[in-house]
């Protein structure tokens, strides 16, 4: 389905990057003069522009949530600055910046505009969460139905063009994915027409980061075990840990598509198995004493109030 360019208003990645950072900051899941993954590692482990996650490290240092030394390593700061008067942790928009994003962005909800109209008939809001991989895809979009009250609709990022006429329709108040897709997802929206079309936010999720901090902590020439419930999403796992230049780590990939893989993998004894609960369950039958980090990619709180401090605020 070709579909015509146009330039469409959003808030930046590097601007969602930074706030929900800064979240983490405030609840100590990153300390004080904790180091943050470097601006390679981060962006190739989320597959996101290196300019992106430069700007994001930029503007948190100029709001004094991060001292970055002269070999451009990034730290959190100590202390951290006094909160601006918002919810503890609230990981979400200053009013100033969804005040913003509400009169450039199509889904505003002004009154007289078309959308806001078609957004307030209905009696809860409506999100299309787009994601690579049809479990996590199922399992995200539960999560924030039940996180959050509104509707969630889960869509494969391959399936996005079924989606083209419901969304330039106004029936979607907001386009949700991971960091992992977000600029993917942008892209596809940018070739949308129309003033109902959503803008996409971004979850980050606290898995991504702990698996950066683990995996750059072992020696060279560690052998890191992927166990994946499909083969997709094990290979895109692996894919991260590349674009990361990750390049100490030896890499084997197993699957519980093909459970013998995964045989393998225990076979080969890697020095940790990065795997999810489903797999780590399997393996554990298997040997009882595994290095085994469980990357299950739940949705934190912070991003969960970022889209709803979000949306709340478009259909106002």
């Amino acid at each position: 389905m070709q579909m015509p360019v146009h330039d469409s208003s959003s808030i930046s990645v590097s601007v969602q990057l930074k706030e929900q950072l800064k979240s983490l900051m405030e609840q100590r899941i990153y300390q004080p003069r904790e180091t943050l993954p470097t601006v390679r590692a981060l962006s190739g482990f989320l597959r996101l522009n290196q300019d992106t996650v430069q700007k994001a490290y930029e503007a948190l240092e100029a709001e004094g949530y991060v001292t970055i030394g002269n070999d451009g390593e990034a730290a959190v700061a100590d202390p951290l600055p006094r909160k601006s008067g918002l919810p503890a942790a609230s990981g979400i928009f200053s009013r100033e910046q969804q005040k913003d994003a509400a009169v450039s962005s199509p889904v505003s909800g002004k009154p007289g505009h078309p959308a806001s109209f078609k957004r307030q008939e209905r009696t809860k809001p409506a999100i299309l969460f787009a994601e690579c991989n049809v479990v996590q895809v199922q399992e995200y979009a539960v999560e924030l139905e039940k996180a959050t009250g509104y509707t969630v609709k889960p869509c494969l990022i391959k399936d996005l063009d079924q989606f083209a006429t419901s969304i330039v329709n106004g029936y979607y108040d907001l386009v949700v994915t991971t960091f992992l897709h977000i600029e993917e997802v942008q892209k596809w929206l940018d070739r949308l027409e129309g003033d109902n079309v959503p803008i996409v936010i971004g979850c980050l999720l606290d898995s991504n980061l702990q698996s950066i901090r683990e995996l750059q902590q072992l020696p060279p020439g560690s052998l890191v075990g992927i166990g994946g419930t499909t083969w997709e999403g094990a290979h895109n796992f692996r894919q991260s840990i590349m674009n990361a230049g990750m390049t100490h780590l030896e890499l084997l990939v197993g699957t519980m598509e093909y459970p013998s893989s995964l045989d393998e993998v225990l076979a080969a004894k890697p020095e940790l198995i990065v795997c999810t609960s489903i797999v780590g369950a399997y393996l554990k039958r298997q040997a009882r004493f595994l290095p085994l980090l469980i990357e299950d990619r739940f949705l934190n709180v912070q991003s969960v109030q970022y889209i709803q401090q979000f949306v709340e605020g478009f259909r106002q």
